[in-house]
């Protein structure tokens, strides 16, 4: 009686049937979003009363901090149209230096005016996707916690932040106390199991079965999470795994490998069950990407003694070694120990995270000739507010990085944005063209250091050149 009173109400539900809303790729399908035009009821009777609280704000408007604390115009997004926005920001990817990855993170937390055409919901979720696109999830946390997770979109975003973070639990017991949401069969399935109500489990993923309302993998891998011993025993991965498969494929001891996977992904190998090997390697992929400080990856890195030789844990030797050196003072130690790491932490795109670390304490004065002169490379590097980079050698990178700080070379759609109030987009385009700029295009170079002195960014444009400059850094 039961399980038939059960397929009954899950019958009933809107469910996976309805229209999965906008978000990238790699997001799980686990909220039913009903779709933009609803079809014409059946029902004479009224829908239900939907109440809203008067002071819930609307999610485009929601921030941490106001855009002059972030370093921005007060007014960087309205003269902006909110769909181009929106697709410039689904395409930008993680920045490539570290001053952009800065720059785009506090662009996407601040407070300001909506884009003109917005409907309420979309600026923000861009918003969001980039910060998760990132591996930024503190902020990205914040955010949804200010907008509310009840709403469907963001409370989707948020219950695969969750998975990945090791919260399933309180995802799964949210889930059920939000009434505005509704599951799709996938996520009921795996929150029943989780909750180790595996009848219900079963009965729904057969109800699924019966309203098609699945696909054939799905059904597949639900069949498998739930009776280990089901036919199908080599299930292929899926070729565009979300965070509910990533967890599937976990909980069926064939655990997916998240370096192959975007990078929120990074975050499944921080949780404390995790291998050290793979933890180190999480925590150097969301390090690069500017997702994770230089304190916590550093804290990777001391969880153990290095037992064997060989990369990483030649490196992790060299960061724990120059952690003691630091501490202790020891001025021989530090002169022995920086060339060799801040060679292969640059090599590894992991300069920044080294300058960070060796420059917020106390270093001996003592320092040989090519140890002190990496130290003032790796200040300059740490440095919020840098001179302009000394000449590199390379003529033409030279005249590209002094042509763009002079904004000389503020042409083109960057100065256009600039000139129509539209600082936002030309910020996002500088950052575009910084990433080609760091590939070795001068021209691209030029115009990003140029658009964003046009757009009041001296200092990001300075913290650029130097950090291109210093690629190569000292032999």
């Amino acid at each position: 009686m039961r399980a038939s009173i059960l397929i009954l109400a899950l019958a009933l539900w809107p469910g996976s049937a309805l229209a999965q809303g906008s978000g990238p790729g790699w997001l799980s399908r686990t909220v039913a979003v009903p779709p933009t035009n609803p079809p014409v009821s059946d029902d004479a009777r009224p829908d239900p009363i939907v109440v809203e609280p008067l002071d819930r704000p609307v999610p485009d408007t929601v921030g941490l901090v106001d855009p002059e604390a972030a370093g921005l115009d007060a007014d960087p997004w309205s003269a902006s149209e909110a769909e181009g926005l929106a697709r410039r920001l689904d395409g930008l990817g993680v920045p490539r230096l570290a001053a952009t990855q800065d720059l785009l993170r506090r662009m996407l937390i601040a407070t300001a005016d909506p884009p003109e055409g917005s409907d309420g919901e979309r600026f923000f979720l861009s918003r969001l996707d980039a910060l998760m696109a990132a591996g930024a999830f503190a902020p990205a946390r914040q955010m949804m916690e200010r907008a509310g997770y009840d709403r469907p979109e963001v409370f989707r975003r948020w219950f695969d932040l969750a998975l990945l973070t090791g919260q399933e639990e309180q995802a799964c017991a949210r889930m059920r106390a939000a009434p505005r949401i509704t599951p799709t069969y996938p996520a009921r399935i795996f929150c029943l199991a989780r909750s180790g109500d595996w009848p219900a489990a079963a009965v729904t993923l057969e109800t699924a079965r019966a309203l098609s309302v699945v696909t054939p993998a799905e059904m597949d891998r639900l069949a498998r999470f739930l009776d280990a011993y089901a036919e199908g025993v080599n299930l292929p991965p899926p070729e565009r795994p979300t965070p509910l498969d990533y967890m599937l494929y976990e909980a069926m001891g064939e655990p997916l490998r998240s370096a192959a996977l975007p990078l929120p992904f990074a975050h499944a190998d921080l949780r404390r069950h995790i291998g050290w090997k793979a933890r180190i390697a999480a925590a150097e992929r969301l390090a690069r990407a500017g997702a994770l400080d230089a304190g916590a990856l550093w804290n990777v890195y001391g969880e153990h003694d290095p037992a064997a030789s060989g990369q990483p844990w030649d490196r992790v030797a060299g960061a724990q070694a120059l952690d003691r050196a630091l501490e202790e003072g020891d001025a021989a130690a530090v002169s022995e120990l920086l060339p060799g790491l801040w060679e292969d932490m640059r090599a590894t795109g992991l300069g920044p995270a080294l300058a960070a670390r060796a420059t917020d304490r106390p270093v001996p004065r003592a320092l040989d000739a090519p140890a002190a002169e990496i130290l003032t490379t790796l200040r300059h590097l740490a440095d919020d507010d840098p001179d302009p980079p000394a000449p590199t050698g390379d003529a033409a990178l030279d005249e590209a990085i002094v042509a763009g700080l002079a904004g000389r070379a503020a042409t083109g759609r960057g100065a256009e944005l600039v000139a129509q109030g539209q600082s936002g987009e030309a910020l996002l385009h500088a950052i575009a063209l910084l990433d080609l700029g760091a590939e070795g295009n001068l021209d691209a170079l030029r115009d990003g250091l140029a658009t964003l002195v046009a757009a009041g960014q001296d200092r990001v444009a300075r913290r650029a050149a130097t950090e291109i400059a210093l690629a190569g850094g000292p032999e």
